[in-house]
């Protein structure tokens, strides 16, 4: 049975790595021939009992598209491998953490240059990593690299699917940069994104606030900084930019100035 052989977390969901062969032709002409490949899939309970699984790649760390699937089709479909998630899996993960941390800690150091080298170092481990992709990011920014920084951009864009609410910040934090650079469409889109991962934050909504200022776009700017002190009455800042946007108002508000928000 699965509980045999998975590891469990201190809560009791079942996680692990588990194994499913694979069909695929090898070979040209009259060499080509069918041959069966073995693919490892990390494994993680749900809390409706359904199991997550996503595939791991040449260096054992999961990365590409999530699928949901039943206990059923786990155990028709998969076997556990015990083995190489605690020998392979494991160790690869944390390593790929250490990685990145080391990154971040070079960020907020102002060691641009080696975070630019752990985050790359990261990448090549998980292309897909949004922490490293996120770092590498705000690198370059701080750097004054623009153009390097598009190039993170598209990246972002690849992986869209992965973030959850835990990554508010960091589009946040991607935002304040590229607004300090001038690109405000760029800046609003990562705030946006970070707005529709949680909308309960005021500060979120006050930095969105100043760039649609910087924008032109003030009864847009009142909207938000109006609905950030709904949340939060007693916000200084808030009220101040209020202030500021409703001085600078003399046109109403259009379409295109609240389709952003969705």
């Amino acid at each position: 049975m699965i509980k045999d052989l998975s590891e469990f977390d201190s809560e009791g969901v079942i996680r692990g790595v588990f194994s499913t062969q694979a069909k695929a032709r090898i070979g040209f002409g009259a060499t080509r021939k069918n041959t069966a490949q073995t693919v490892y899939m990390y494994v993680e309970e749900q809390e409706d009992g359904r199991f997550c699984i996503q595939p791991l790649n040449n260096h054992h760390v999961p990365t590409g598209e999530k699928q949901t699937i039943t206990r059923e089709e786990l155990l028709e479909q998969y076997l556990p491998e015990p083995e190489v998630y605690t020998k392979r899996f494991l160790p690869a993960v944390r390593e790929l953490e250490k990685t990145v941390a080391r990154g971040e800690r070079h960020f907020e150091n102002n060691e641009l240059f080696s975070a630019e080298y752990e985050f790359k170092n990261a990448l090549r481990i998980d292309e897909e990593n949004i922490r490293a992709t996120f770092g590498l990011g705000l690198t370059y920014l701080e750097r004054g690299e623009k153009d390097k920084g598009e190039l993170v951009f598209k990246r972002l864009g690849h992986i869209e699917g992965a973030f959850d609410e835990s990554h508010k910040h960091l589009f946040n934090e991607f935002g304040i940069l590229l607004r300090k650079q001038g690109l405000l469409d760029q800046a609003l889109m990562h705030y946006n994104r970070a707005f529709r991962l949680c909308k309960t934050d005021e500060h979120l909504l006050y930095n969105m606030g100043r760039v649609l200022h910087l924008k032109g776009r003030y009864k847009a700017g009142i909207w938000v900084v109006q609905r950030a002190l709904q949340l939060n009455p007693e916000f200084p800042k808030g009220k101040e930019l209020l202030d500021v946007l409703k001085a600078a108002a003399d046109k109403p508000v259009s379409v295109e100035d609240l389709t952003f928000l969705g």
